[in-house]
């Protein structure tokens, strides 16, 4: 009798606007994001209690879910309250999560794809011709997207339009595969005013993965190295021309650095001092500052005899690391959860993509664009803190639009 309340439910024309918008403003506007994420949670509630279906679930939405109600936790099995915060930023990542968990149950048409892919893809040249607009005009240092804010995130999510640009070249619309193109080419624009060593590396491998899973197919051990030769001439090239010549510059100085890692490494090890302090549950969202400060870390080695070395350690607001930052956000178990979830995501579109058969081609570009996410998540998940905010909502979104479109197509039977 239950089931019935997890049957096909097709998403509806206002759904599919709804989250168009919201991807079409994540990295310009951060209030409309979320006025657009919260109307589209009531509208999907009332199409389900009207239709008496919340929709089929994904192999996602447990792990998601645990890793929102982790986020209320700490505050209840605290050691000590002077590195825990209220878990009224808890709200964030939770509005985040949910957004995800009812875009994932919903089926999706093709055409209804197109929209929303084309919402993402647009909203991310649009972030970054704004960006470099006002940069003209700041004289700071680095462009960065409107809502997202720092640099480095503002890379971080450019690698989004980038993966479903990718995938979307697979599609047989002539105008979206233009639009494909012009989005490839614009994050290939914004890498070298970023000077993101950490973008730089995971533009490579989503080029080195994304062109593998095609000639690999066509010319196995060979595809695989054309694919990397490739790719790698793509980015030199980008990081050879005049713009990049800043992008240069960083990292031949962090190359001859005594520190190429830019103090994650140190970052690390502030973590690894305190960790154990909240291991399971970790301090909160957005309390990796706190937790880790200099006094925190210095009274940690304190209580194991051992001396504050400024040379071993540092200090940020956030771990510059994915796991780095959740192992002090949310414990041990966060990490088990975003890592299993990253696994999972691979699990499910990689054979996918490269399956043999004859996989219709826009199901395959559909699979490829998920399949980029999550490997951009991975690779810059290991120079910065990804999952998170606007790059998070946009990347989880899209994979979790790309699963309902492919299990309304029966393409995941065996989930």
């Amino acid at each position: 009798m239950a089931n019935k309340f997890f049957l096909v439910r097709g998403a509806t024309s206002v759904e599919v606007i709804l989250i168009a918008f919201v991807l079409l403003v994540l990295p310009l506007f951060e209030a409309p994001k979320n006025v657009f994420s919260v109307l589209f949670l009531i509208v999907w509630g009332g199409y389900a209690i009207r239709g008496h279906s919340l929709g089929r679930s994904s192999p996602f939405d447990l792990l998601i879910l645990c890793l929102s109600i982790i986020l209320w936790l700490p505050p209840l099995f605290a050691n000590s309250g002077d590195t825990i915060v209220s878990t009224n930023s808890a709200h964030r990542w939770t509005l985040l999560a949910l957004f995800v968990l009812a875009v994932s149950r919903l089926d999706y048409t093709r055409l209804q794809v197109t929209v929303m892919l084309a919402a993402l893809m647009v909203g991310g040249m649009a972030a970054v011709a704004e960006s470099f607009w006002v940069w003209s005009m700041n004289g700071k240092p680095y462009p960065e997207f409107r809502s997202v804010g720092h640099v480095n995130h503002s890379s971080m999510y450019s690698l989004i339009p980038l993966a479903a640009g990718i995938g979307a070249l697979y599609l047989r619309e002539r105008w979206m595969q233009v639009l494909s193109v012009a989005t490839i080419l614009s994050t290939l624009a914004f890498l070298p005013p970023s000077k993101s060593l950490t973008g730089g590396v995971s533009i490579t491998v989503i080029l080195i993965v994304g062109l593998s899973v095609w000639a690999v197919r066509r010319w196995a051990l060979r595809g695989l190295v054309l694919a990397v030769l490739a790719a790698s001439i793509v980015v030199m090239g980008v990081l050879a021309s005049p713009p990049a010549s800043g992008f240069r510059d960083e990292l031949v100085s962090r190359v001859n650095s005594h520190d190429p890692s830019s103090g994650r490494v140190m970052i690390l090890n502030s973590a690894l001092a305190v960790w154990d302090r909240h291991p399971l549950f970790g301090t909160g969202w957005y309390t990796f500052g706190s937790a880790t400060s200099e006094e925190e870390v210095r009274a940690a080695l304190a209580e194991d005899g051992r001396e504050y070395n400024p040379n071993e350690y540092a200090h940020h607001s956030h771990g510059h690391n994915l796991w780095t930052t959740t192992l002090i956000e949310r414990g041990v178990l966060g990490v088990v959860l975003f890592s299993v979830l990253l696994a999972l995501y691979l699990r499910v579109f990689l054979p996918l993509t490269l399956d043999r058969q004859q996989l219709d081609r826009s199901d395959r570009g559909i699979a490829v664009m998920a399949l980029l996410v999550a490997v951009g998540f991975s690779v810059a998940g290991l120079g910065n803190t990804t999952m998170m905010n606007e790059h998070g909502q946009a990347g989880m979104t899209l994979i979790a639009i790309c699963y309902g479109c492919l299990r309304g197509r029966g393409r995941f039977a065996a989930f």
